[in-house]
């Protein structure tokens, strides 16, 4: 977002702040369950499920702390696990052994790490960063100074926004296309919150004028696991005009119709930016 819109009051994570492995675990469903959590069904609503982490001080806080709403917590079918393998193995500790959240479809700040407690409390979690941090605040909440008057009437992020990434080939890179002025395309998607999979990514060289539709790469060990919140990778070749500073876009497309758009508005934060994948400042020539 401050690269192709404006600046803004955040960290730059670029395109490779993803990743996509198999998890093992209890799913949260059933540790409430088993602890016999009973809220009246009239408050399920304002009710949050907390999860905290009090390993270490953070930067702006005591403790790292996230929430999300009961009714996600409590229904099976939106995988909230606590994870104790990862890819097969014991959860490594840097990926917050011995037991970590994974919320699927939700912002990564929720899937707390190094976990030593979960609460099911009547509001949000009062952690800075459920607070202060990962919300999608209006246009007009433009300094840090003005974002103060947002904070506590904006809902935390939750659901991430259907995306997608052009991998290959890399911005500002040369390109060499074949006989046919083609080049392969490549990259991932990913689906809106819990309206996955990934359908459909179509792929245009000619800055949006034309598009052309990817192959959807299977997944080697489909049947295992939800792949309706897994990324999905995709290829395609594509004809490109030679030149300098050409472009490539990707869009995607999930189960439930949601589709990337041209660009997205502002936030102070950066949150959520989900305009087009693209490969930008690409200099075209004659294969070798």
């Amino acid at each position: 977002m401050r690269t192709k819109i404006k600046e803004v009051s955040g960290i730059d994570w670029f395109d490779g702040a993803v990743m996509n492995c198999k998890w093992t675990g209890p799913l949260l469903h059933d540790v409430l369950e088993k602890a016999s959590v009973d809220i009246q069904e009239e408050k399920w609503a304002s009710t949050h499920v907390a999860f905290a982490c009090h390993q270490t001080a953070t930067q702006e806080d005591e403790w790292y702390g996230a929430s999300i709403p009961l009714p996600r917590a409590i229904d099976p079918k939106c995988g909230i696990m606590l994870a104790l393998e990862m890819n097969g193995k014991a959860l490594p500790p840097k990926h917050g052994a011995p037991v970590r959240v994974v919320t699927p479809g939700i912002a990564g700040a929720r899937s707390v790490k190094w976990l030593d407690s979960i609460t099911v409390q009547t509001t949000e979690s009062s952690n800075y960063y459920q607070q202060h941090d990962y919300k999608i605040l209006p246009s007009e909440a433009d300094s840090v100074e003005k974002a103060e008057q947002w904070w506590a009437k904006v809902d935390a992020l939750q659901d991430m926004p259907i995306n997608s990434v052009v991998a290959t080939p890399a911005s500002d890179s040369t390109v060499h296309v074949d006989e046919n002025s083609t080049v392969e395309v490549s990259g991932y998607a990913l689906p809106s919150g819990s309206d996955g999979p990934v359908v459909g990514v179509e792929v245009s060289a000619d800055e949006g004028k034309t598009w052309q539709v990817a192959e959807l790469l299977k997944a080697e060990e489909e049947g295992e696991g939800d792949l309706k919140w897994a990324w999905c990778l995709w290829k395609v070749r594509v004809k490109i005009e030679k030149g300098k500073d050409r472009k490539i876009f990707s869009r995607a497309k999930d189960r439930s119709g949601n589709m990337q758009k041209a660009t997205v508005d502002w936030n102070l934060r950066g949150v959520a930016y989900n305009a087009y994948g693209e490969a930008s400042g690409l200099e075209v020539v004659e294969g070798r």
